[in-house]
């Protein structure tokens, strides 16, 4: 009888603290603030929030929650928030400094093949 009630606790207890970690941060400013199992920040508008507030500014200071969701096409994302499976996380080529989207992948390897084989003057970067 004792041992029934040591593998009840001993469930309730990993139920538990399983729970609170999962739980713990499941408020965030951005997705380095996320658990591995929820990787994703996103606002009330469902944008993901990432480490790239230079580049698309935020209007809502309000914080995100903590999604397990991964970015759709041409979603905001980047290394610690990634793309759903069909997609990669890339910022094009455009002469200036884009943030990083959710674009197809086999697009992706595309542009990664075509700019790490771009040398000389033959290669120009698209205009700004």
């Amino acid at each position: 009888m004792k041992m029934h009630y040591f593998i009840i606790l001993s469930v309730v207890g990993i139920v538990w603290c399983t729970n609170y970690h999962l739980r713990r941060n499941t408020t965030c400013t951005k997705s380095y603030d996320c658990t591995f199992t929820a990787p994703c920040c996103r606002d009330a508008h469902n944008r993901t929030l990432t480490n790239q507030e230079h580049l698309v500014p935020r209007l809502d200071r309000s914080n995100g929650t903590c999604f397990s969701a991964l970015g759709k096409k041409y979603d905001l994302c980047d290394s610690y928030c990634g793309c759903e499976s069909g997609y990669q996380c890339y910022s094009p080529m455009a002469g200036i400094e884009l943030p990083t989207r959710c674009y197809n992948a086999t697009w992706v390897d595309q542009q990664q093949h075509k700019w790490s084989n771009c040398h000389g003057h033959r290669c120009l970067y698209p205009p700004k």
